[in-house]
């Protein structure tokens, strides 16, 4: 019974966390009717998830690492965290790692990987271990692959499909999961940069090198509730809404290619408006696909 109304006090929280509200634990307390130290408890035992703000009794999810929660995401997370004292530490480790992770690429077709696990537990131990990994690595459209040494930092999903981030020769590389073969773990060690390491958990960009510093985009009105309902581009912030409900759109600190295949995909909803040049490759890419014939177009 305990565990019950713990849980459903948990799962109250964490609806008005995904609800984008800031919740302030003393106003809270008087709402329950139970003392603030009470859900100063409640709120250790959700320690592993990701928060915008996270102190003096203030709390706010940080939304982009999770997207929309729905109500079995929520009911799923409460449940767990009402229970996990009952559990081995080892254990709770792997439950709080497949909870985030489920969370983290719902609400897209996910490419299945189950018949590779031993690969993917592969890198993840290389990366655990800080050592180098050697792989074939066959890029689509190319008939044979070549072999790659990679210092691996992450293994990251994005849009649904899994990739290996880390360091080959000291420069920057991703490489798509399912397009690795023959893989093994070197006994060579290396020292991570904690530099990209930080890079990697703060930044939705799969590519942390050649980086623009700013990307500002015009959002029609007609796709404007779909980017204010959700981030679809990497590290975005909204800076303005005119009178007409349009948005104008930041993204600091991508890569070029993070945001051009998505301001093609809403064409002609979208508009970069700086850089420059980036509208205009834009643009070059339609007018060369234009400019094929109907055979080659795929």
């Amino acid at each position: 019974m305990k565990n019950e109304t713990l849980a459903n006090r948990l799962a109250q929280i964490l609806f008005l966390l995904n609800q984008g509200k800031r919740i302030d634990l003393t106003k809270l307390s008087e709402e329950f009717g139970v003392h603030p130290r009470t859900l100063q408890r409640d709120m250790k035992r959700l320690d592993f998830l990701q928060w915008e703000e996270n102190g003096n009794n203030l709390y706010k999810l940080n939304r982009q690492a999770y997207g929309i929660l729905n109500q079995q995401d929520i009911e799923r997370f409460a449940r767990f965290a009402s229970v996990a004292d009952l559990f081995p530490k080892i254990d709770q480790d792997f439950y709080q790692e497949k909870l985030i992770e489920s969370v983290q690429v719902k609400g897209i077709e996910y490419e299945d990987i189950s018949t590779r696990q031993k690969e993917f537990d592969l890198i993840k131990t290389a990366i655990e271990q800080h050592k180098l990994i050697d792989f074939n690595y066959q890029k689509c459209g190319e008939k044979q692959g070549s072999f790659r040494q990679l210092a691996p930092y992450a293994l990251t999903n994005k849009n649904g499909i899994w990739y290996v981030i880390g360091t080959e020769n000291d420069k920057q590389k991703t490489f798509c999961f399912n397009q690795i073969s023959l893989l093994k773990i070197l006994d060579e060690t290396f020292t991570p940069n904690q530099t990209l390491i930080e890079q990697i958990k703060t930044n939705d960009s799969l590519s942390h090198g050649n980086q623009l510093a700013e990307v500002t985009i015009q959002v029609s009105t007609f796709a404007a509730p779909y980017f204010l309902r959700r981030n679809l581009l990497p590290n975005q912030k909204i800076i303005h809404q005119t009178k007409d409900k349009e948005l104008i759109i930041s993204c600091e600190n991508v890569n070029e290619w993070d945001v051009i295949p998505v301001v093609q995909y809403w064409i002609p909803h979208l508009t970069v408006i700086s850089p420059q040049g980036l509208q205009e490759k834009i643009f070059a890419n339609l007018q060369n696909y234009m400019d094929k014939p109907n055979g080659e177009k795929k």
